[in-house]
């Protein structure tokens, strides 16, 4: 029997990358999963075969996206045991002074607004079941800063709080909420950049990017939200659980010290 045997869950941002290999894991686990994506193509490619996920196309930032997805987790699913909110984009790189209202709110709206919402409406169904389960992906910047992604990280802050809030709200309900922070991990979007490791660039990256001497990938952080949606975490709430490879546990390698290790 699998960890998940019998549980529902619900993922957004489930076409690729992270979201895909969460969805897959849960349902490789014995649940039942609806895999939520603004592409209909992607989510046909990857879930055509998987009776155990149920690919359903919506915009989380549309007006009635939670309310929609909360009638399809009862009528598919009769009820909903996991939220996973995984749906995020990084916006526009730009200077704070080059950083126009439209990008920081379009960033909000997808990153912080779409997961208060989602999560609000999903509130009586998590409160029905026995094992309620919140997990949202932040990243490793809800702990420091990034420049040029101001407001990327001020997103991924708002969530981490966000979660914290929610842990202490849902608790008297058995309803933990918890983060996963991933650092830059291996996806359709970012794979040919991290597939230049031959390059200067890329060694110089990977040597700061994990003490492990690899790159992060989407099964790493499927494995913390399978962590985190088990029995096994029932007592784990209001955390952020930090998936990278080692790479904020150390200062960057300072020139002087490499003497010492020749």
């Amino acid at each position: 029997m699998g960890q998940l045997e019998g549980r529902r869950a619900l993922v957004t941002g489930a076409a690729d990358g992270i979201g895909k290999a969460i969805a897959e894991s849960f349902a490789r686990e014995g649940a039942q999963v609806l895999a939520i994506d603004v592409s209909g193509e992607k989510l046909n490619a990857a879930f055509a075969r998987d009776a155990a996920i149920i690919p359903i196309v919506q915009d989380v930032t549309a007006t009635d996206a939670a309310e929609t997805l909360v009638v399809k987790s009862g009528e598919l699913l009769g009820g909903l045991d996991i939220l996973v909110n995984n749906a995020g984009i990084p916006g526009k790189l730009a200077l704070l002074e080059e950083t126009t209202d439209a990008n920081w709110h379009q960033v909000f709206v997808v990153n912080v607004d779409a997961v208060f919402r989602l999560t609000r409406a999903c509130v009586p169904l998590l409160r029905s079941s026995k094992c309620g389960r919140i997990i949202t992906t932040a990243s490793v910047c809800a702990e420091y800063g990034l420049r040029l992604q101001g407001a990327y990280v001020a997103s991924k802050h708002a969530v981490s709080g966000l979660m914290k809030g929610f842990a202490i709200e849902l608790g008297q309900y058995g309803i933990t909420a918890n983060c996963i922070n991933p650092a830059n991990t291996v996806t359709g979007i970012t794979r040919d950049w991290f597939s230049s490791a031959q390059s200067t660039e890329g060694r110089a990256y990977l040597d700061v990017a994990s003490v492990l001497g690899r790159y992060s990938h989407p099964e790493d952080m499927a494995a913390a939200a399978l962590y985190l949606a088990s029995d096994g975490a029932a007592y784990v709430t209001g955390q952020s659980i930090t998936v990278d490879g080692g790479m904020t546990c150390r200062l960057p390698s300072l020139s002087h010290a490499t003497r010492y290790e020749s």
